[in-house]
């Protein structure tokens, strides 16, 4: 079951099947840490929303999916992960869980890009890079 969860925020998250095992070290490495997931993707399932620039009301939602608000993974699987996403949550990245990383975000919207970072810092400079993108491509996509 926990494979399975952690394979489907995998799934989720990364568009490009060569970030699922990168996603996966920094699930691991943030588990091991004892922080909170903070998946997108667990915050918005039961909410029905579909975009890319979160508000604080959207990551804020209690419920045992939020992972912005729980600790651990979610009460189950948000979706049905693919064998690689499923491989991945199996065998993260070992370099990138030897090098500590604990964030990511994406970059443009449509790239299927990530940007990874190692630090609070680093990764808010890339919210701070991208998140104007993220909500330009929202309100594009009339996002809700």
């Amino acid at each position: 079951q926990e494979v399975v969860t952690v394979a489907s925020m995998i799934e989720k998250e990364a568009a490009n099947t060569e970030d699922y095992a990168r996603v996966s070290a920094v699930f691991t490495n943030r588990m091991n840490a004892g922080m909170r997931l903070e998946s997108d993707p667990t915050a918005t399932y039961l909410l029905g929303v579909d975009k890319l620039a979160l508000s604080n009301e959207e990551t804020s939602a209690v419920n045992n999916y939020n992972t912005y608000v729980i600790d651990g993974l979610p009460a189950g699987p948000i979706c049905n992960p693919s064998r690689a996403a499923i491989e991945a949550a199996l065998y993260p990245d070992m370099d990138y869980v030897s090098e500590g990383y604990l964030y990511f975000c994406a970059t443009e919207p449509g790239s299927g890009t990530l940007a990874f970072a190692r630090t609070l810092e680093e990764h808010q400079a890339n919210v701070d890079k991208y998140r104007p993108l993220w909500e330009a491509y929202d309100r594009s996509q009339g996002a809700s």
